[in-house]
């Protein structure tokens, strides 16, 4: 999901919005630390409003604040969701 069209987020966002546990087991995976920020991002990409550039800049704005193991555990959550829906949408 690299290139991130509008096309494709609302594809990968129906398709979450219908099957929650896309994201919500992955999310159980991460630490507590972790979680707080994949549910922050979760939010943000199923809300109707979101675009690339607003979700791109949360996640910048999110590893900013976090330290280098949370990052890691949220790149690697980031990589598994998109292989999960990249073979839907």
């Amino acid at each position: 999901m690299a290139d991130l069209t509008p096309e494709k987020i609302q594809k990968a966002r129906a398709l979450l919005k219908a099957n929650p546990s896309i994201l919500d087991d992955s999310i159980a995976k991460l630490s507590a630390d972790a979680q707080v920020h994949a549910k922050k991002m979760r939010d943000l990409f199923l809300s109707d409003g979101a675009d690339a550039a607003k979700m791109k800049a949360a996640a910048d704005e999110t590893r900013a604040k976090c330290s280098a193991s949370v990052i890691a555990e949220l790149e690697a959550h980031k990589k598994i969701v998109s292989e999960k829906i990249g073979a839907a949408i």
